[in-house]
């Protein structure tokens, strides 16, 4: 993480006062978020005002909105996202902001939230994360850094840090430790989920999840995240799918963490939440919210579409057919 922070922050040119945006580039799960909130910690104090946006599937308008909130320090209801534009292009020049979008995936987003370094005070700096490169070469030509996948050694560090909570394998989890390293590839969010699958495991019972890993093909990370899925008992199970199922329907929810408490108190919510987040598939942001990755969240939605069948349903047509009496639950 330090190697990659120094080199975005080289790219960044944080001392300068020149308008400077770049972009992180990269797959899924291979630490573009981490980088970034690694950044948005260390240097925010610099800047007159700070944002840290999560764009994902969120709608324009309300994007807007929590942009002039946090930038402009105003908190207003927006008709359209076009007002919000104006209000932007015309107040945001006065400032030295840190502006930073995670998950950029649609030029629209670009062009209604960073229409061009013109908006920007003096001494700010734009950061865009997202899995398609052309995207961000549109708005910050070759200012790109492409974040790689862990060497052998980097990848057997992380997973023995969620594992063991060491820093190497043990001495009788070496060969087993090196096998999982070589079959999970060096995707970092792959390797933690799986090391934290790992923790507190006896050697056959790492040995069979190694079998089962084998199985899947080196390309289906969302296979490989199941694994972790699949270790948990019932109600774990169906509470991570409760949460993976909020988290795709109640995205734009402002206080997320006490809605997904108010929908699941009664279930030992809290208790099996904590669980989730020492397995790695829950965390915790920088703004205390309750977030799961977008591919665990991925991962979860194929759980319940291929063997949860309308227990939870959030797309139109369905929610269409469940009306219309369609729809057979297979649980």
């Amino acid at each position: 993480m330090n190697s990659q922070v120094k080199k975005v922050t080289s790219l960044l040119d944080i001392e300068s006062n020149d308008v400077r945006s770049i972009g992180i580039w990269g797959m899924g799960g291979i630490g573009k978020t981490k980088i970034v909130r690694v950044l948005y910690q260390r240097y925010r104090h610099r800047f007159e005002a700070a944002c840290f946006l999560d764009v994902g599937t969120n709608g324009l308008t309300w994007l807007v909105q929590v942009v002039i909130c946090k930038l402009l320090g105003e908190d207003m209801t927006l008709t359209s996202k076009h007002d919000g534009v104006i209000i932007l292009e015309n107040r945001l020049r006065w400032k030295k902001v840190l502006f930073i979008l995670d998950d950029v995936n649609h030029r629209e987003q670009l062009e209604f939230l960073v229409r061009g370094i013109e908006w920007f005070g003096s001494g700010s700096k734009i950061i865009l994360t997202a899995r398609d490169k052309h995207l961000l070469t549109s708005l910050v030509g070759d200012n790109v850094h492409e974040v790689q996948l862990l060497t052998e050694d980097e990848a057997l560090e992380l997973f023995s840090g969620h594992a063991f909570r060491e820093k190497s394998p043990k001495k009788d989890f070496m060969e087993l430790s090196r096998e999982v390293v070589e079959y999970a590839g060096g995707l970092p969010l792959a390797l933690q989920v799986l090391g934290s699958s790992f923790y507190r495991h006896n050697k056959e019972q790492s040995r069979d999840m190694i079998i089962r890993l084998k199985r899947i093909s080196p390309n289906d990370i969302l296979g490989k995240l199941r694994l972790s899925f699949d270790r948990l008992d019932k109600d774990e199970k169906e509470i991570f799918l409760d949460i993976a199922f909020l988290v795709i329907t109640a995205i734009n929810i402002y206080n997320f963490n006490l809605y997904v408490e108010l929908v699941l108190e009664t279930r030992g919510f809290k208790l099996i939440r904590d669980y989730l987040i020492d397995k790695s598939l829950l965390s915790i942001n920088i703004h205390n919210r309750i977030v799961m990755h977008n591919m665990i969240r991925d991962m979860g939605a194929n759980v319940i579409r291929e063997e949860y069948v309308n227990s939870r349903i959030w797309l139109l047509e369905v929610v269409r057919d469940h009306f219309k009496g369609k729809l057979i639950s297979n649980v």
